[in-house]
C-alpha cells in the first residue's frame, strides 16, 4: 500500500503538468491569430511564461516572471537555428493584406504550439528532478529542448 501512495503524487503531478502544458499549446495557438505584427511573439512570450509559472506551482515552486521572461528569451533563443525564422517570417507575412495574415498566422500557430510543448516538456522534466529555477541552465537542456521541439513539429 506504501508503494501506491507513493507513485500517485507522481502520476498527479505528471497528469497536472499535461494540463498545463496542453492549456498552453492552444493558448499559443491562438496568440498566432493576434493581427498585429510582432505583437504575437509577445503574446507567445507571455503565455510561455504563465505556462512555466504554473508548471513550476505544480511541483511547489514560486518563481518570478522577470527570471522567467529571461529563461524563456534564452530557451527561444536556442531554437533560433531550428526554427524561428519560421516564426518571425510569420509574424512579418501580417503585413501583406489578406492572404499574408493568413499564412503568417498559421506559420506562427506551428512555431508557437511547438516552441511551447517543447518548453513545458523540457520543465517538467528539470522540475520532476528536483531542479528549480535558480539551477536551470538553457545551455544544458539544449539538445533535449531541439529534440523536443522537432519531435512536436512532426505531430
Amino acid at each position: 500500500m506504501t508503494t501506491a501512495t507513493t507513485e500517485k503524487p507522481e502520476v498527479d503531478l505528471h497528469a497536472k503538468s499535461a494540463r498545463v502544458i496542453a492549456s498552453a499549446v492552444k493558448w499559443s495557438a491562438a496568440a498566432a491569430v493576434v493581427p498585429v505584427p510582432y505583437v504575437d511573439l509577445l503574446a507567445l512570450g507571455s503565455v510561455q511564461v504563465k505556462m512555466v509559472r504554473d508548471l513550476a506551482r505544480v511541483y511547489g515552486l514560486d518563481v518570478g516572471d522577470e527570471t522567467l521572461q529571461g529563461v524563456i528569451s534564452a530557451l527561444l533563443g536556442t531554437l533560433v537555428p531550428a526554427s524561428i525564422s519560421t516564426g518571425l517570417l510569420g509574424s512579418s507575412l501580417k503585413v501583406i493584406p489578406g492572404g499574408g495574415s493568413l499564412i503568417g498566422s498559421l506559420g506562427m500557430a506551428a512555431f508557437g504550439s511547438a516552441s511551447t510543448f517543447a518548453i513545458g516538456k523540457i520543465f517538467v522534466m528539470h522540475f520532476a528532478g528536483g531542479g528549480t529555477l535558480s539551477n536551470f541552465s538553457a545551455e544544458a537542456v539544449e539538445d533535449d529542448l531541439k529534440k523536443e521541439f522537432a519531435a512536436a513539429k512532426a505531430k
